[in-house]
């Protein structure tokens, strides 16, 4: 089967780095989330189909500051 995401990351200057492709939206959101506590920074999973962003983790601006909840924008 033919992988139907992409995982990218966000560069400290926003551009987009690819990280994996995935099959479904099920793993993408696992993954996402792995790899997001792993390395925490900005994420985001795009339809290979649509081109367009269907999941994404909350920017992380403050995390200096406060805790940031890592739930997923789905």
């Amino acid at each position: 089967m033919k992988p139907a995401f992409d995982i990218f990351r966000k560069d400290l200057l926003g551009t987009a780095v690819w990280m994996e492709s995935v099959q479904d939206i099920e793993t993408a959101n696992l993954r996402l989330t792995e790899l997001a506590r792993r390395s925490p920074g900005e994420y985001f999973v795009a339809s290979q189909e649509t081109q367009e962003i269907v999941c994404e983790t909350p920017a992380r601006y403050f995390d200096l500051v406060i805790k940031v909840d890592l739930s997923l924008n789905c």
